[in-house]
This record gives structure tokens, sequence and C-alpha cells, in this order.
């Protein structure tokens, strides 16, 4: 499988292909009142475990995500913020980083100018959506986050960068950097907060981000957990690792685990035993690793949305404005879309009549996966109708039509009458 490009508008085509190529775990929690669960639209994880643990024991956990403030947010951009605002009703402390150094590094787009994008099209969408209060934050004014980059940047170098990215010799540093940023702003809630469990909530194409900075946040760490039938924790950083070994096995011990074998030569500690509770085992270890080393984090997990398809084709993106739909939309320009948008039906309508559509592979369907069907009853009797012939592809678009207008319509007077909350959250952030 090739490389996946975060920045490009391909769509991807094999899921199951793509969770065995990059070691992705299908996602099989079922979250309660979350429609991408309930609907199977999240592809994978990585340790959404420990975000389920965290949910169900009410622990401290982290919601991260970002927005590259290059245009208009869009119906591919609303599901990655619908999963973020309900992390933050189950309890996560939530963290918004705005890419703007991104969006100057590829899209040329500069910082003042990202910043009124960030808020006219997308902080106000959120807070219309339901966003309460969090860390809300520029890149650019975030000295936190380009100090901890600088200290990352020293644990990848440009042939891993090429590797998971397929860089080319002329790209820009900042734009090779980007990724390195981002990676700060994952793990920057644990560095400079306390080590917790940390969801990063993605649409497919991301998950580069995520392997680089799982990777990352190991070679940071001198307690790393293992895949292991019992517990194994291998030892990293340089000198003397006596001490280290000491505090792994007091955490060890602390849950339970009595027998522990110490193999000096490979620098592990291992047990046949498992702790009780794996994320307080991951916790206890990294705030234990602290004492000795500033970085100690959990490796972040991630919910793996599929990609929604943009209305002719292809992955919804702001970079084909013809197949995409921005928030920002009237109702009427939506709506034309719509009706010019591909189907999964026949060539007439007698043919659907007689064997039906295909809602599978149908981008309006997916509007209703995504966006359009509040319930899941009518989700079903949009599916049923089409697979027996009985809804044609035109009532079809009509109904998804009139449902964008009333969605739209709906997120436009709550954005006007947010505006007057813009300044809070960006003094939230600011004071962090």
């Amino acid at each position: 499988m090739e490389n996946i490009d975060p920045w490009g508008a391909s769509q991807i085509k094999n899921y199951a292909a793509m969770r065995e190529h990059f070691g992705i775990d299908e996602f099989n929690f079922n979250l309660e009142n979350n429609r991408f669960s309930e609907r199977s639209l999240i592809m994978g994880h990585r340790d959404f475990n420990l975000i389920q643990s965290a949910m169900e024991k009410k622990m401290k956990f982290y919601a991260m995500t970002g927005l590259m403030p290059s245009g208009e947010m869009h119906l591919g951009n609303k599901a990655v913020m619908e999963m973020m605002i309900y992390f933050q009703s189950r309890g996560a402390e939530l963290h918004i980083a705005v890419a703007d150094l991104e969006s100057y590094a590829t899209r040329d787009i500069d910082l003042i100018s990202a910043k009124d994008i960030a808020v006219e099209n997308f902080l106000l969408n959120y807070i219309a959506m339901g966003l309460k209060p969090c860390n809300f934050y520029f890149q650019s004014e975030n000295s936190k986050v380009q100090k901890f980059a600088n200290v990352i940047s020293n644990e990848v170098n440009f042939s891993e960068m090429k590797s998971i990215y397929g860089f080319e010799d002329s790209k820009k540093m900042l734009e090779i950097n980007s990724p390195i940023i981002q990676a700060s702003d994952i793990l920057s809630p644990q560095v400079y907060g306390e080590p917790a469990p940390t969801i990063v909530p993605i649409g497919a194409d991301q998950d580069p981000h995520i392997r680089l900075t799982r990777d990352i946040t190991q070679r940071l760490s001198m307690l790393r957990i293992q895949e292991s039938r019992g517990t194994r924790i291998s030892i990293g950083g340089r000198g003397d690792t006596h001490i280290l070994e000491d505090i792994a096995e007091e955490v060890m011990r602390r849950h339970g685990i009595t027998k522990i074998m110490r193999n000096r030569k490979y620098r592990i500690l291992e047990s046949p035993e498992s702790p009780d509770s794996m994320i307080s085992f991951s916790i206890d270890l990294a705030k234990a690793e602290r004492e000795h080393n500033p970085y100690a984090a959990i490796p972040p997990s991630s919910a793996i949305l599929r990609l929604e398809t943009g209305i002719k084709g292809g992955k919804m993106s702001k970079s084909v404005p013809d197949s995409t739909i921005s928030l920002n939309e009237t109702p009427v320009e939506a709506g034309k879309k719509i009706m010019r948008a591909l189907t999964g039906g026949r060539e007439s309508i007698e043919e659907q009549r007689k064997l039906g559509g295909n809602p599978y592979s149908c981008p309006v369907y997916e509007l209703y996966m995504y966006h359009l069907s509040r319930d899941s009853a009518h989700l079903k009797k949009v599916e049923e109708e089409c697979l027996s012939g009985e809804r044609l592809c035109g009532s079809c678009k009509k109904e998804a039509s009139d449902l964008m207008g009333n969605m739209l319509t709906d997120l436009k007077e709550k954005r006007e009458a947010s505006r007057h909350l813009v300044k809070e959250f960006l003094e939230f952030g600011s004071s962090q």
C-alpha cells in the first residue's frame, strides 16, 4: 500500500488493507449516543481501550485536534469536531490547535489571514455545534508548543519523514517540519500538564501523523510498555538503568504484579502477570518516570473515521470546492450541489424500480449517514427504500437538499447567536 497523503484529495479505497498494512485495530467499541460508532463510520483505532477505560472510570483524559485555516470549514471537517464535542461531554479536557504555521507552509496563507479564517470559518461553527470553552490556540503564538517541537525534532531524521510522507528533496523545511509541530501539539497537554490518555479523532488520511507521534513518544520515554501476554517493560535512556528498573518494579508491584524478572542485558522487566487496570498502570508508570524525564508521556490514542466521499466522488476536500459543501454556504448553493451529485442509482427509472439502487456507493446516502439522518430509523428507511427501488435518486436528492438547508440555516442562526462567545475561547486558550 502506498503512503497516505494527509494534504491530498485522494479517497482511500480499501480500509481493510489500510488496517492490515499500517497495524490499525478494527473499531469494536460501542460508544453511547454516538452515531459514528453506531453506523460503523469509525474504521479503526490505536489504543482506544485506554480512552474507553478513562470514560468508564471517569479518569482524566485529553482530547486533541487541529484545524488548518486554509479555507471554509466543510462537512468533512464536521465529523471530527462532533467527535471532539462528544469526548468533551464525556469529561475530556479539550485542546484545539490552529495550524497556522502549516497553512503558511503548505497553502501560503499569512498568519493574520489565518487567524480571521480560523475564527470566522471554524471557531464560530464549533461553538454553534455545541463546543464549550477549551484550550483553543494558534501554533504561531504558542511558545511552549514551538519549544517542544524543537526537542522532538531531534528524534526524527529526514529519511524517516520521506518514508512516512513521501516527501521529495525539493520540499520546503517549514513544510517538512509541520508534522513535527503537530506531534508537539498532540503531546503538549501531557508534557506541560500531567501524563494521561489522549484521544485524537482523525480522518483516515491523517493516520501518518499519529504513527509519527506515537513513535516519538516511545523514543522520548525511558519506561516503555511493550505488547505482551503478561507485562513487559523495556528500559530506554543512556547510562545506569538500575534506578529506572527499581521505579518500574515498584509500579508493577503496586499494581499487583509480583512475579518479576529483570533482564539487565536486554534492559527488560517482564512478568506473566498483568495489572488489573492497564490505564491506571500506564498513567502511574509515566508519572513515576516524570521524576527523571520531563517528557514522559502515554502514546496518543486515535479513533479513525472513514473519509466522507465528495458529492462528485473522491475525498471531500476544500481543494475540490465543487465536490464539497461548506458549513457557511447558503441552503440554495448547497442544494444545487446536491442536485448535481453522483449517486448509486441505475441508468433509468425502470431499472431503479426493478433492480434497486446501491446506497453503499452513493455520496448522497453518505450525507444521510454522516449528517442528515439524526436517528437510525430514518437512515434505515432511506437505505431500504433505495435497495428496493422505491426511492428514486431525484426525490432522494430533493429530501437531502431540504434537510441540508435546514441544518445550514440552523447553524447560521447559532453562529450569529454565539459570536459574543469567541472572545471567551480566545482568552481561555491564551491563558493556558
